[in-house]
């Protein structure tokens, strides 16, 4: 157990640590939940088109996970204004063709800092909550099975891509599979009002971690049956209800009060639900399954990476010897099932309806199998025993490891070889970058009306002022905001009576547009500059500057000290013959 909790916390770290942050699903989202409550000091609030809700996307979600998570982290985030990554226009899912949905710019690299250092640590402390699940899970297998099938469980839940990326980004879910575990683990052992007691702490503690942590519920009906007495089950009914209203009804009665529904879905159901689905057809259900599998089994980025066909082959294979070893059972020793395998398998069953109710609301975006979360725990000690039976044999411990240990190789190969490469570096790292050119500037170009901007920090001039020769220049900007434009750089060849001479116009950073930069980006941009062979012997300026190629609109010049001094930076030079 030691070794297979090892490999797959050295696989989340991996996930933490290169990951692009954002890439993952909702992640941005998440993060901002975390921030704000840094911020501000209360809770998000929703509210409908055209207002802005706090936090979109997941300010409906409950605060366990994101208080947790900020009071651990709040030291490191810095403060000013918030400027969020800028989305990619070529986003697959904006009918483009890259799988990375963000633009991350050079903040985001090595070595990390301030609020994005914070994103980081936010990662690893769910790599910490998912390791806890993966424990209780191994814990509760043991009770009811062997120490081999409590390590098929843990290894059939570690080998999944999903829960590895769940372990390395930011999410309420690896809080969710911890607590979720607790509840099979308690569910399962507890059989006094004192057990009974934490198990509805636990279970209250789910659902202001997130709403689907409702299914956990029927949890409580195992350890409540078995009290002795009808007296002390009437009193563990009242315990549970009296520890599940204190620490979780506030939440759902601030949503009634704010939202008028318990959930406060209703407003998410506006801005998100996607087309509604027609429950009625059969490929409604063939959609949802593929979907549910692949997303298990590794779909990366926001579901826009998909893992190689033989990886799918191997997973499908799997789950279906387990669902057939589970069916075997149903089938052979129906009667010698107990009571807390049923109540297993209720779970699973109440998760799968919530996730049908869940499509019914949002629809297709539901079918993604980190929704089921509250069921892993249970699912994976189902299948677990399910695989045992399916190969007609108890596997041996070794055999369970070895394979454990090819899967986690297979994950780490798909991570690096099919994954990573999808997400290039787009802006160039700080450290090269950081070199400074000849002569320094004092110019910072931004809109009329616009703060911040971009700073012209340095150039170099080199090559022969001759009539017919080339001069290169290289220029060093720096961006102080987030442009509102994609500029360009305008750079003229004037004399003094500002005659024209030569015109050059050209993207700043072909890459990326100026108006996708994050604060902190900085890169060199070259040109080449010819001087015409006609041109008279004298003296000439080379003008430098941003324009919006759109509209040829010139951005503002401004100092060091905010003042206006024209649009452009201006360099003397003597052209001899």
């Amino acid at each position: 157990m030691r070794i297979l909790l090892a490999l797959w916390c050295a696989a989340a770290v991996c996930v933490a640590l290169t990951n692009p942050l954002g890439e993952a699903p909702d992640e941005t989202a998440h993060f901002d939940y975390v921030r704000f409550l840094v911020q501000t000091h209360r809770l998000p609030v929703q509210c409908a088109k055209p207002c802005v809700s706090d936090v979109p996307g997941e300010g409906h979600q409950p605060p366990l996970a994101y208080v947790l998570a900020a009071v651990v982290t709040w030291p490191l985030f810095d403060g000013g204004t918030w400027v969020p990554q800028a989305l990619n226009p070529h986003f697959i899912w904006q009918g483009g063709t890259d799988a990375q949905a963000l633009i991350h710019g050079t903040r985001e690299q090595w070595p990390w800092q301030g609020t994005f250092l914070a994103w980081r640590m936010v990662r690893l402390i769910s790599l910490l909550w998912v390791a806890l699940g993966l424990w209780l899970i191994w814990r509760s297998a043991l009770v009811l099975r062997t120490p081999t099938v409590a390590l098929t469980a843990v290894a059939v839940v570690a080998a999944s891509p999903q829960l590895t990326v769940i372990g390395g980004s930011v999410s309420n879910d690896g809080l969710l599979f911890a607590l979720a575990a607790a509840t099979i683990f308690l569910m399962i052992t507890a059989h006094t009002l004192r057990g009974i007691g934490w198990l509805s702490v636990v279970i209250a503690l789910a659902l202001i971690t997130k709403q689907s942590a409702i299914v956990l519920i029927p949890a409580l009906i195992w350890p409540l049956w078995r009290l002795p007495s009808p007296t002390q089950r009437a009193l563990g009914v009242v315990v549970a209800g009296t520890l599940l209203g204190a620490i979780a009804g506030w939440w759902y009665v601030r949503n009634l009060l704010w939202y008028g529904d318990l959930f406060g879905l209703t407003l998410f159901r506006q801005t998100y639900q996607t087309m509604t689905l027609d429950f009625t057809a059969l490929a409604t259900w063939q959609a949802a399954w593929q979907q549910l599998m692949r997303s298990a089994w590794g779909v990366y980025g926001w579901m826009s990476i998909p893992a190689p066909a033989w990886w799918y082959l191997i997973t499908t294979t799997i789950s279906i010897i387990g669902i057939c070893g589970v069916l075997i059972t149903l089938a052979t020793r129906l009667r010698q099932i107990t009571f807390i395998w049923w109540g297993l398998a209720l779970l699973v069953t109440i998760t799968v309806a919530w996730l049908v109710m869940f499509a019914m609301t949002v629809g297709a975006v539901a079918w993604q199998s980190r929704l089921a979360i509250p069921a892993l725990p249970a699912l994976a000690i189902i299948v677990a025993t399910g695989l045992h039976t399916g190969f007609q044999r108890a596997l041996q411990p070794r055999f369970v490891l070895v394979v454990a240990i090819l899967m986690a190789g297979a994950q780490q190969w798909i991570w690096w070889h099919n994954v990573l490469p999808r997400f290039p570096l787009q802006m160039p790292a700080p450290a090269t970058t950081a070199q400074a050119l000849a002569t320094p500037t004092d110019a910072v170009f931004a809109a009329p009306t616009a703060d911040g901007g971009i700073a012209l920090l340095d150039y170099t001039l080199t090559g022969e002022y001759m009539p017919g020769r080339t001069i290169a220049l290289t220029l060093r900007w720096q961006a102080g905001s987030r442009p509102p434009v994609d500029w360009s750089v305008f750079i003229w060849l004037i004399d003094a009576q500002k005659q024209a001479f030569v015109q050059s116009t050209q993207p700043l950073f072909p890459m990326i547009g100026t108006a996708a930069w994050s604060p902190g980006d900085r890169v060199y941009s070259t040109h080449q500059l010819s001087i015409p062979a006609d041109l008279p012997a004298g003296d000439y300026i080379i003008q430098i500057g941003l324009i919006d190629p759109l509209t040829d609109t010139r951005a503002h010049r401004r100092n060091s000290a905010e003042k206006l001094v024209g649009d452009s930076v201006r360099i003397p030079i003597t052209v001899v013959r």
